[in-house]
């Protein structure tokens, strides 16, 4: 149904990931962004977990084998289809993601999800750890419907009822929770946290999200425990390291602050070199 003519920046195949793993050391990955995710699959009736290529800012370039109708949500990357919206594509037409836009992850979905293997029961890619399907120029990939299960006769068009909300471009704010070793920093530290404007660094991925800007002191390590998507983790250089879905399932570093579920989808679209600032939940610091 679509060929790989060039995978840009990151291109991966997506799902809601892998739950339930996690005390085996098998991180849940999925979707940075499971909202945009979400609504991508909306668009053409799917269930909300089919899986969708995740692309990641510019570079990628598609091409449609078969006639079929697509969907696109979150960043707004795609010079031939504006996010968020579902239309139809003839065979041969080509999707390129080169435009400047805020974000940092675009979702592409196809009637019913794209069909792929599965590992521990998801197909979602993690490359670090060896799970999904590898994408390179020259792949192609179907979806397990021909056409979408929502009605599009006599539509040009498909697009959500209401706006999806704005995504993070060059500022963002974000509250926070104390983190489990919250007490064990110091004033001085939990004050760094709120005060500095840091910087996204371009070492950011799947796997954890740099923080430039500042260093916090650094107490003591902590005998490992588990560890959750959004945790801000304060290794021995004291810049924090926020943990993304493919990041490690336990660790050993103290973890300042964790960001609400509620934001991980809005700070996963943040693109580097994005200021960001923080705010305790509750003022006490």
């Amino acid at each position: 149904m679509i060929e790989v003519l060039s995978t840009g920046s990151g291109m991966t195949l997506q799902d809601a990931g892998r739950a339930g793993w996690g005390r085996f050391g098998v991180p849940q990955g999925g979707a940075m962004d499971a909202r945009s995710m979400a609504l991508a699959n909306h668009l053409l009736g799917n269930r909300p977990d089919a899986p969708v290529l995740e692309i990641a800012l510019q570079g990628a370039r598609l091409q449609v084998v078969q006639t079929t109708w697509l969907a696109l949500a979150g960043a707004d990357h795609c010079s031939s289809l504006a996010a968020p919206a579902a239309r139809r594509f003839e065979a041969g037409a080509v999707l390129t993601f080169d435009q400047k836009a805020p974000g940092r992850y675009a979702y592409l979905a196809v009637p019913g999800g794209f069909e792929a293997k599965t590992w521990f029961g998801s197909a979602s890619t993690d490359h670090r750890n060896g799970m999904g399907q590898l994408l390179t120029k020259g792949a192609r990939l179907g979806g397990l419907l021909k056409e979408p299960r929502v009605s599009t006769e006599g539509v040009a068009c498909r697009r959500p009822s209401e706006a999806p909300e704005p995504l993070p471009e060059k500022r963002a704010h974000f509250a926070v929770f104390r983190g489990p070793q919250y007490e064990v920093f110091s004033r001085e530290a939990r004050q760094i946290l709120v005060e500095t404007e840091w910087t996204l660094s371009l070492r950011s991925d799947r796997t954890g999200y740099r923080l430039e800007g500042a260093s916090l002191p650094v107490p003591e390590s902590i005998p490992s425990e588990p560890v959750l998507p959004g945790s801000f983790q304060i290794p021995g250089g004291g810049a924090p390291i926020v943990t993304m879905p493919d990041g490690p399932t336990v660790g050993g570093y103290a973890k300042i602050a964790v960001l609400r579920a509620v934001d991980l989808c809005a700070f996963a679209q943040c693109p580097p070199q994005t200021k960001i600032q923080f705010s305790w939940i509750d003022s006490i610091i």
